[in-house]
């Protein structure tokens, strides 16, 4: 697992659900169970409102809520691909955005710069396809003179 403050990768991660994958996120957010909970219910309740596909094969799932401490960004690379839902499969990438209500502009425009880098589909293809761990990881963490 390759950590800065803001993002957290997890490659070849044994996470192999949905569920699982949104139990890992809020248990690495918050060890109080309510807050667990309140997370769990706010991933559900953001999927019923549409579709956290953006590509083939990756999904973005994010929240914001004010029981966060801190925001983050954790990107899964399952060891397997995901069944995600009906219809939703074979996912490659997971990329959990938990955004602490009234957080930082600066952190918020780290957010905005991240999340473009995922619609130039030749940067997101390059990352579906890297299979080593330390490239993967600089393909998601960014130098810190380039996101600065």
């Amino acid at each position: 697992m390759a950590t800065n403050s803001l993002y957290q990768v997890h490659f070849r991660s044994e996470l192999a659900s949905r569920e699982s994958v949104y139990s890992f996120c809020a248990d690495h957010a918050s060890t109080d169970s309510s807050t667990r909970q309140h997370l769990l219910q706010a991933f559900h309740d953001r999927e019923k409102v549409g579709s956290t596909q953006i590509a083939e094969h990756v999904v973005m799932p994010h929240i914001e809520s004010s029981q966060l401490d801190k925001s983050q960004i954790i990107v899964i690379r399952p060891a397997e691909p995901i069944q995600w839902e009906a219809g939703i499969e074979k996912i490659q990438l997971v990329i959990v955005l938990l955004l602490k209500q009234n957080e930082s502009a600066t952190i918020k425009r780290e957010l905005i710069r991240f999340t473009r880098t995922l619609a130039d589909e030749d940067h997101l293809n390059e990352i579906l396809e890297t299979e080593e761990e330390v490239a993967f990881t600089n393909k998601i963490i960014p130098n810190r003179e380039e996101s600065q």
